[in-house]
């Protein structure tokens, strides 16, 4: 019995002093008193300008390659597509490809995701993963606001690509399959 009152009394020690211990480190993510580096750091880029995009292109509209899948939540539709075109980057010409899938939303947007490949006619490459929302205007053109993040692998005269995040607007003319991409650098974001 004094033996069991001991492994008690020990345990309850133990959950008592865990207890008081995390009560003192509750308040720490509020505590204004130190200082940090961040403290001196001012936000870059607070008045972003875009400026002109450094690739521009035209396109052939995406080929749709599967039905809508609307199995999977009973509330989006999802479909898979491809896509080539040729632009100009600075004074590169380029030929860009790629593939994605997109997902239909609730509120009659959709979402984009996929990978993209740009090639210079010099044999220079760079590669890209891509995100964006799409939404339909009253006159039927599909608009896109997204984001690219370039690969450290690209090559040759796309060396200036590697590790950078562009952000990217299109739009589309479904009734004639035509569309039309712009693209501008993040700069000074992060030190290289």
């Amino acid at each position: 019995m004094k033996k069991q009152s001991a492994i008690i009394f020990a345990i309850m020690m133990m959950v008592t002093t865990i207890y008081a211990l995390s009560l003192g480190n509750i308040g720490y993510s509020q505590q204004q008193g130190e200082s940090s580096i961040l403290d001196s750091i001012n936000v870059k880029n607070s008045n972003l300008t875009l400026g002109k995009p450094f690739y521009t292109e035209k396109f052939e509209f995406p080929i749709n390659q599967n039905s809508g899948d609307s199995k999977n939540n009973g509330t989006s539709a999802s479909s898979g597509y491809s896509f080539e075109g040729n632009g100009t980057l600075d004074d590169l010409q380029i030929t860009a490809s790629g593939n994605g899938n997109e997902i239909s939303r609730e509120d009659g947007t959709n979402f984009l995701t996929g990978r993209a490949l740009f090639t210079s006619s010099q044999n220079g490459t760079a590669s890209y993963s891509f995100e964006a929302i799409t939404n339909t205007t009253g006159e039927g053109i599909r608009t896109s606001l997204g984001a690219a993040f370039f690969d450290a692998n690209a090559t040759g005269n796309l060396e200036s690509l590697r590790s950078i995040v562009g952000v990217y607007e299109s739009y589309i003319d479904e009734s004639h399959g035509k569309g039309i991409f712009a693209m501008w650098h993040i700069n000074d974001l992060l030190s290289k």
